[in-house]
């Protein structure tokens, strides 16, 4: 998955789950994302997130599990690279 689309992806999933509001600067949340893809601290707090929100009843209903397990799987991958650029 191409940066850009993942960083879209963060951005519509943070939003279904109610992590950040629908009417921010897509912009400069944009320009955080791509930073923040760079440490592994934010991946790894992104991916809790993710983890815990998907497990709540409330959304389990309509959730896309296909779409989120790919989002999380990229993001598994971005962790593993960072934690092995770091050794």
């Amino acid at each position: 998955m191409d940066q850009y689309r993942l960083v879209r992806e963060i951005i519509k999933t943070c939003q279904y789950f109610k992590v950040m509001e629908k009417d921010i600067n897509s912009l400069f949340v944009e320009k955080k994302i791509i930073d923040g893809l760079e440490d592994i601290i934010f991946v790894e707090n992104l991916l809790n997130v993710l983890y815990k929100k998907m497990k709540q009843n409330k959304y389990r209903k309509s959730l896309d599990r296909n779409r989120l397990k790919r989002l999380l799987i990229e993001l598994e991958k971005i962790r593993l690279n960072l934690e092995f650029k770091g050794v």
